[in-house]
């Protein structure tokens, strides 16, 4: 899956999933992906807010 299409794949998966938006970040991630190390995804949670901030307003 090329980094283009992964983003889509992701919301179109996380938009089917009931209230995601009340969901903590790390359990709607865990909830899409399934991944083998749930808690892994925390771990970046300040990083990925931060590079959302920065760029959300520029």
């Amino acid at each position: 899956m090329t980094f283009h299409r992964s983003p889509l794949a992701f919301e179109k998966g996380l938009k089917q999933v009931d209230g995601w938006q009340d969901m903590p970040l790390t359990e709607a991630a865990q909830t899409v992906q399934v991944s083998a190390y749930p808690d892994a995804y925390a771990q970046w949670e300040q990083q990925a807010a931060d590079i959302v901030a920065q760029h959300w307003n520029s």
